[in-house]
């Protein structure tokens, strides 16, 4: 009996030993989170203004020479449809297409009235009487062309075919403008596009149609989704950059041409294992490495630095899809330490 409580006393002191080495062992607090996939690009940033939509511009000009009574608006100014716009009047002369068509038109229906006095007197023939119905309709067609044209005499007012913004006035009343020249010129509302400066090698890498993201600059709360328009195919010669055009997908009432605003590119996109920018550490020599937890241990894993932004980094490396990786904690790890994973 002596010798069996001898025994008992002797293994229950090795366990204590080795529950105190155990305890003596160091480990440390960590997180870790599965591993996964995913997608990062490198994000360039571009600035430049708004500007009005040139391509959709529509130019008031008139088909023949007037002259201007009064201008009833002004660069920058913003117009509704069926605003007035301006006053003019012919210039003597410029109305003659439109009173040699008013003579045509008087010139055939005498024709028609009088084939039809003869036609009934059976002096006519159906043929007579149908060139002058013809002659007449020729008539009726030039004079709605010559008022379509606004050939017609006496002063008219110009009006505003849609609501937008006047881009440039280029007249001032009692100017006179020749036949096709521009009054003034309208772009319509919303149609406005972002112009930025980039260097060639950001831009040899856009694209036509890439999306973008833009805010105003003084108003960051302001943004909007865009899409490149167009790269232009030389450099700026005072900035020496390459500019790219955008469209934005949507524009609030409140933007206003020369707004400074800031783009943003995503290039490059590159897929693979997505971490926390702390999970990743670097040695002295340079080695890029995380931790793994591996039943309870720290497992150092040498890893490529592929991608840093700020909302992670992308890494390659031998490491074990099955094993969460140490994101809080690491700094005081080394390979092998136990861990005291925190919840």
């Amino acid at each position: 009996m002596m010798s069996s409580s001898i025994a008992r006393a002797t293994l229950a002191v090795a366990l204590s030993a080795t529950a105190s080495v155990a305890h003596a062992l160091p480990s440390a607090p960590v997180r870790v989170a599965p591993l996964h996939r995913g997608s990062l690009s490198r994000d360039i940033d571009a600035y430049g203004q708004l500007e009005l939509a040139t391509a959709r511009n529509i130019d008031v000009s008139f088909p023949r020479a007037v002259e201007v009574l009064a201008v009833d608006v002004r660069a920058g100014q913003r117009v509704r449809r069926g605003q007035p716009l301006l006053r003019c009047t012919g210039v003597p002369g410029s109305d003659l297409p439109w009173r040699q068509a008013l003579a045509a038109l008087r010139q055939a229906r005498s024709d028609l009235a009088r084939a039809q006095r003869l036609a009934a007197r059976q002096l006519a023939t159906q043929a007579d009487l149908a060139a002058a119905r013809r002659a007449l309709a020729d008539a009726r067609a030039r004079r709605d062309a010559a008022r379509a044209q606004q050939l017609g005499s006496g002063p008219r007012t110009v009006r505003a075919a849609f609501d937008g913004v006047v881009e440039t006035v280029a007249v001032v009343p009692g100017a006179q403008l020749p036949a096709g020249s521009s009054a003034m010129r309208l772009a319509p509302q919303g149609a406005l596009q972002a112009v930025v400066g980039v260097s060639p090698r950001v831009a040899a890498q856009l694209r036509v149609g890439q999306p973008a993201h833009l805010q105003l600059v003084f108003e960051p709360a302001l943004q909007a989704d865009a899409r490149v328009l167009q790269i232009a195919g030389a450099l700026d010669p005072r900035s020496r950059m390459v500019d790219v055009t955008l469209q934005p997908e949507s524009s609030a009432a409140h933007w206003f041409a020369g707004s400074a605003v800031q783009v943003e590119f995503a290039l490059q996109t590159w897929h693979g294992w997505v971490v926390p920018r702390q999970a990743v550490l670097v040695d002295p020599t340079g080695q890029a490495y995380v931790f793994q937890d591996n039943h309870g241990h720290a497992h150092r894993v040498d890893v490529t630095l592929d991608r840093d932004t700020a909302t992670g980094s992308g890494i390659s490396g031998p490491l074990d899809p099955a094993l969460p990786l140490v994101v809080l904690g690491n700094y005081e790890l080394s390979d092998g330490m136990a861990l005291r994973v925190q919840r």
